[in-house]
């Protein structure tokens, strides 16, 4: 198998991005000074790749800016469809490990965002496509699951200036996805259909700022740095590039970042 081809079965099957969950949630261990809990972090890990390739079971259209992604998972329902029962069958046996009644009882909520985020609701609507909620479900949902239910289920406290940082950071770099899928996600009015595509990159520019003083404030001078590498990756988002750039380098950001609580 070429290299190619190992990249595109890791990205394309949102095994990248299912590590970038974990990335995320072991920052918030690391910043919350708690010891890490690898049955909740293989949880995590599960239920991200379920999500996604939930979302890839829905019908696809191919546009230029996606082509080998969407061509890719036409190809490969099959495998998809494995995947995403694999994961579904490892995200619940994680889950005895891993939460009690409670936490699955408030993490319904967001179980029934993930499930009818491209599936209509009561054959009505999807809630991907309410104007402005695609963006803020993904945001939420990451911010869930990656850093306030670990809080929840093993630190004494929640630290919600980690839960601002990662909600606005899921924010800011799902902007140029958005930026990208301009003409594909017309019918679903996210910020760059409403603002426009330069207005909309300036925003991810103006919360890594706001995040940026923050930390300049909280004296944490890693995480700063770890936004200025976030302003460099997303810097050529301006114009339309190779989809890899957006899958590989803007969703890798989340695998490095505990690198830089270290």
């Amino acid at each position: 198998m070429t290299l190619k081809k190992i990249i595109q079965n890791l990205v394309f099957s949102n095994i990248w991005i299912a590590f970038g969950s974990v990335g995320v949630t072991v920052t918030t261990f690391l910043y919350s000074n708690v010891t890490l809990n690898y049955f909740f972090l293989v949880l995590v890990f599960f239920a991200t790749l379920f999500s996604y390739n939930l979302q890839n079971l829905s019908e696809r259209k191919v546009h230029k800016d996606r082509s080998n992604q969407i061509i890719w998972i036409k190809s490969n329902n099959k495998i998809i469809k494995f995947i995403t029962l694999i994961a579904l069958f490892f995200s619940i046996l994680f889950s005895f490990f891993s939460l009690n009644y409670f936490a699955v009882f408030i993490s319904s909520p967001f179980l029934l965002l993930v499930i009818f985020y491209r599936i209509n609701f009561f054959n009505k609507i999807k809630f991907r496509n309410i104007p402005g909620l695609k963006i803020l479900i993904i945001a939420i949902c990451w911010t869930w699951a990656c850093c306030l239910l670990p809080q929840i289920l093993y630190s004494t406290n929640i630290d919600w200036t980690l839960a601002c940082f990662i909600f606005l950071y899921i924010i800011l770099i799902t902007i140029p996805f958005d930026i990208r899928d301009l003409e594909y996600d017309e019918k679903i009015k996210t910020i760059p259909q409403q603002i426009g595509a330069r207005n909309a990159l300036f925003s991810s520019f103006f919360l890594i700022i706001i995040l940026f003083l923050l930390f300049v404030y909280l004296a944490n001078y890693k995480l700063c740095v770890f936004l200025l590498i976030t302003c460099l990756i997303l810097l050529p988002s301006i114009k339309s590039i190779n989809e890899f750039y957006y899958l590989i380098f803007i969703d890798g950001l989340l695998i490095i970042l505990p690198f830089f609580l270290m």
